[in-house]
């Protein structure tokens, strides 16, 4: 056999055996950690204690301002 044949023949095995990986994935139904619903809930949440935050922060700024 000639090297230029082995070397064919592997190609061709990789080549079915990607194919076959490829279409076996797609056939998998993935599953998300997290709902949206619950991720827009948790970014909500996150939204508003930073809002939060950032109104104390500038309260205590407009007083140390009217102090002065």
């Amino acid at each position: 056999m000639n090297i230029n044949t082995i070397f064919l023949f592997l190609l061709v095995i990789a080549a079915y055996l990607n194919l076959y990986l490829t279409f076996n994935k797609k056939k998998k139904k993935t599953t998300l950690p997290i709902s949206s619903k619950e991720w827009r809930e948790k970014e909500e949440d996150e939204s508003f204690k930073l809002w939060l935050s950032q109104r104390e922060r500038l309260k205590e700024k407009k007083k140390r301002n009217d102090n002065q």
